[in-house]
């Protein structure tokens, strides 16, 4: 074998794994979204649920969930970096205390940027009230402009949802989920619907790509092999 094929030969079984290895993640990628879209259209159609019932889930998400109680007007949070409708705004995120004593968060929806210097004003009522939604959360870690640094005062200005830190700065026991309003809700803003970052047939289609990547590299491989002059596409 020539230096040549040699190096090919070399260079080809570097790039084949890749490739393939690749694909099969893709291919995992689409089973976990497909699995996650089946949860979502069978759990969204379920009757709500109240905050104990949520103890017999695994996990809770998805899950419509009807509470009562009230909200935390003084301490709440402005989710930056939101876009709806092609203008900017904030997901508003209040904490709700139900009457059982138990806290959580609530995105109350989508509302507009006056502009970065002045923070909207937020009117909440905080009389007794029942209020409903789906259990939600986001996957992965959130793309930061800069670094989230967060204002001693409220509201507080924040570029992910680091349910750790929110538990730690208001100083009470909230779930690792928000409960997302729906329409018609009380208290709720604009709604933008739930939606999965990523289709499962997106995944579907990378996986494809790579394999048929690895189908071509191999393909050229074994002419070049063979000696067969690569035919050229014009």
């Amino acid at each position: 074998m020539s230096g040549f094929k040699l190096k090919l030969s070399l260079l080809v079984f570097c790039l084949l794994p890749i490739l393939v290895s690749l694909g099969v993640w893709q291919l995992s990628r689409y089973q976990d979204k497909k699995a996650l879209e089946q949860v979502y259209e069978s759990r969204r159609q379920l009757s709500p649920l109240s905050l104990s019932d949520l103890k017999d889930y695994a996990d809770p998400l998805y899950l419509p969930v009807q509470v009562t109680g009230r909200f935390d007007a003084d301490r709440y949070f402005l989710l930056d970096n939101q876009v709806y409708q092609g203008q900017a705004g904030y997901e508003l995120i209040m904490p709700f205390q139900a009457e059982d004593g138990q806290w959580l968060l609530v995105n109350r929806g989508w509302i507009p940027m006056v502009s970065r210097d002045v923070l909207p004003e937020v009117v909440t009522d905080t009389s007794l009230q029942t209020i409903q939604g789906l259990i939600y959360r986001s996957f992965g870690d959130a793309f930061l402009l800069s670094e989230d640094i967060w204002s001693q005062d409220w509201p507080k200005r924040v570029q992910a949802m680091d349910f750790q830190r929110m538990k730690d700065v208001l100083d009470v026991p909230v779930m690792p989920n928000t409960l997302v309003l729906g329409q018609g809700q009380p208290a709720v803003e604009q709604v933008r619907p739930i939606v999965l970052n990523m289709k499962s047939d997106k995944h579907l289609g990378y996986a494809f790509q790579w394999f048929s990547m690895a189908l071509v590299l191999l393909v050229l491989f074994f002419y070049r092999l063979r000696g067969d002059k690569v035919p050229e596409f014009k």
